[in-house]
Parts: C-alpha cells; structure tokens; sequence
C-alpha cells in the first residue's frame, strides 16, 4: 500500500515539470556562444543549464540481510536540481540543491537508513575549467572512477568535495583524483568518515591516479585502463581491466579481464589487508537489443586479514561491488569474503519504452577462515518503462529479488521500485 501511496502522490506532482521545464530549457537553447564561451555577465547566467532528478522510492526488505523475521519498509521522494552557468574563457559553476522526504514512515529500527532521515541542503558546489580534452573541477561534486563513485539509485546522490582532473575522453584518458570529505545516500552533510560506520575516526580521504587506452587491431577494439589509489589510514589497491571485443564476428564477443589488489596503508583503521583478486568475463550482444553477460572473480583467501582476503573500499563498502564483474546486486562482493562469486545477466531492450532483465549470481566465498562457504544465491528480476511524449524523462523502474544462504538458514527478500523524472 505504501508503494501505491507514494507513486500516486509523485504523479500530481511530476507531470508539471516536463512542460515547465521544457520552457526553462527553450529560453536557454536560444543562446549562441562559440569555444570561447559567453562574452557578457548577464549571458553566463541566462544561458546556463537546469537539471535534475525527482523519485519517489518504495523500499522494502524482508529477512533484512538474513536476520529472520527483521522486516523494512520505506518509502521516501525527494531528488536534486542542478544549475550550471554557461561557460566564460572555459570556467563553468555549478550548485545543485537537494532534499528528501519520508512518506508515512514506521519506527526508527524499520525504516531504512538511506533514505529515511529528511534531508534539505546544498549538493554540488563546483568550480570548473575546460580547454579541449582536459577538464578539471574542484569543489562539491559527483565523482567516477573505479570504487569512488555515486551509484545514484536511491534519492539523493553521494556526492564527494574534492579536485578531480581529467584529459581524454571515455577510452584514451590520464585522470587524477583527490577527495577530502564525501556526502552519503543517507545524510546531507559531507563528512570526513566513510562507509564504515563502525569506525568513527576521522579520515584524510583518499587520493587516485588512473589511464585508459583504446585502440583498433583487425576489426577488433581493445582497451584497457589501470588505477591506483589510497584510501588514507585504510588500504592501497592497484585495479587493472581489459576488454577484447570482435566487432565482425557473430555476436560481437567482449572477452575481459581484470587484476584488483589490496594492502594495508597507515593506521589500517578497518583492520590488516591483504587482498588479490582476478576476474574474467564474456559478453556477447545476440541482436542490438538483447545481451548477455558472464562473470566470475576468485579472490584469494588471507586468513589474517579483513574479510579473509576481502577488500577494504572506504567509499564503497555496502554501497556496491563497483568493477568486480561478478557481482550480486543487493550486497557486494568485496564485502563478503574470498573464494569464488560468478554472476550471469540477461537484458532485452523491447523498445524505446521498455527494457527488462534477469540475473543470476553465485557467492562461493567464506567470511573467515573459520566459517563455511556462505554459498549465497541471488534470483533478480527487474524492468524499466520510460514514457515518452509530454511524458519524456518519467520512468518507472522495479528491482525484485531474494538472496538464498544455507550458511544463514535464512531467505532475504528485497524490492526497489522508483518512479523517476530526470531532466
């Protein structure tokens, strides 16, 4: 009933803004500037660029992370909006407002953390420069790279406060990163802590460095990218992946593989790492509108180290399992110890309106060299249906699932079902 309530609530609300902001965006597409950028004050700010996303979010959990008969039930709405002036000699700002809002919420202990507390403040805050291929921004931002990312599913964003430069574009890159503080799904204040919320020390944040490169070989692509980073008083880690495509061959085959290492740096505050793992993975494309996809990942075991060999990711941890390529998508891999995790996907784009898929991963890994294999089972289902029209940018989107463990005697089912304007 709460999902019903939420989505006919956001439905008042949501059809006004794609004409309201179809007008705003109008008035803003009638400005000319070449690479130089605006010449006047009053241009850099009428010809600058709104955007955003509103959702209502309908999140529901049962046997929450295996703990039997420990139910939650959320539902909140709430998104950003964006307002980036036009350029002037290649400087950009930006500022974006966020805000969230619970919907007939129940107790403390059964409302979800992400998205419970209300939340209303300022998100981005930036300041940027762009000459040709090199870009660089500091201050509030959305961020990534391998492991520092948002994974902007929930309501508002996570947001990172920092410098980030970049020179390339998406294949053929150099990329330096530095973070100080970052925003989390569920708060909207930046904090210098991270995702481990058991530890309250505070944290320098982490620094990146990181390329890509692409290139053309007999009709087929490869490219690579190699990164390091360090997460202050946490861990170093090393991540390599490469992809081989046959871009003429029956099903044009992506043939990958990835290297992620893990040692100790500082005061290791989450405890010693000593982590290494390698991944392979095979995707193929059947029709432009149907693919499938195969991971596996062995993460070898460290008997002496956080999660037996698991890796210590400060801005990631129980946000998501980012590059690994086996991966389930309730919980994270790199969370769940050493062994072996596969993953299998299926998507099927019907048409412009409608994509739907399924996903199968497997979690043969063990938290401690004490413990048995979890042997943990993830079922996914999900779908996406954008509107068109009037009703561009409005989305519903649904995942449903559950995880099986014989470790936890448990099953642990889940549903994220959103309705989504972005503009």
């Amino acid at each position: 009933m709460r999902a019903l309530k939420s989505v006919g609530l956001v439905a008042l609300f949501f059809p006004l803004a794609p004409a309201a902001m179809a007008a705003t965006q109008s008035n803003i597409s009638d400005c000319q500037y070449d690479a130089s950028g605006v010449e006047s004050l009053t241009d850099i700010f009428t010809c600058g660029k709104v955007s955003g996303s509103l959702r209502t979010l309908y999140y529901s959990t049962h046997n929450a992370y295996f703990s039997k008969g420990f139910n939650q039930d959320t539902t909140s709405y709430g998104g950003s909006v964006k307002y980036e002036t036009a350029p002037v000699y290649g400087f950009r700002a930006g500022v974006s407002a966020i805000f969230l809002r619970g919907i007939d919420h129940p107790d403390e202990a059964h409302t979800i953390s992400d998205i419970g507390d209300n939340q209303t403040n300022i998100g981005e805050a930036y300041l940027s420069w762009q000459q040709d291929d090199f870009k660089i921004t500091a201050g509030d931002q959305r961020i990534n790279i391998p492991f520092v990312g948002d994974y902007d599913w929930r309501i508002t964003p996570i947001l990172f406060r920092g410098v980030d430069a970049n020179y390339g574009d998406s294949t053929n890159y150099l990329h330096a990163t530095k973070v100080w503080r970052y925003k989390p799904w569920g708060d909207d204040q930046f904090l210098n802590t991270t995702a481990y919320t058991d530890i309250d020390e505070r944290t320098n944040g982490m620094w990146a460095i990181g390329g890509g490169r692409g290139t053309q070989w007999d009709n087929k692509k490869l490219t690579g990218q190699l990164w390091y980073q360090e997460y202050a008083d946490y861990s170093r880690v090393v991540y390599g992946e490469s992809h081989l495509q046959w871009q003429d061959r029956l099903f044009q085959p992506d043939v990958a593989v990835q290297f992620i290492r893990g040692t100790s740096l500082g005061k290791a505050l989450a405890g010693e790492v000593n982590s290494t793992s390698y991944g392979a993975q095979l995707a193929l494309s059947f029709t432009p509108t149907l693919s499938w996809k195969l991971g596996y990942d062995h993460i070898a075991a460290s008997p002496n180290s956080w999660g037996n060999g698991s890796l210590v990711v400060p801005y990631a941890h129980n946000s998501s399992s980012g590059p690994y390529f086996a991966q389930p998508f309730f919980t994270s891999t790199q969370d769940l110890g050493s062994g072996n995790a596969y993953m299998t996907n299926l998507n099927y784009v019907l048409n412009e309106n409608l994509s739907l898929g399924t996903q199968y991963s497997f979690m043969d890994l063990k938290p401690s060299a004490q413990s048995a294999s979890i042997n943990q089972s993830e079922y996914l289902v999900y779908f996406t249906w954008a509107f068109s029209g009037v009703l561009k940018g409005l989305s519903v989107t649904d995942f449903a699932g559950v995880q099986t463990s014989p470790l936890y005697d448990s099953h642990f089912w889940q549903n994220r079902l959103s309705l989504q304007y972005d503009f």
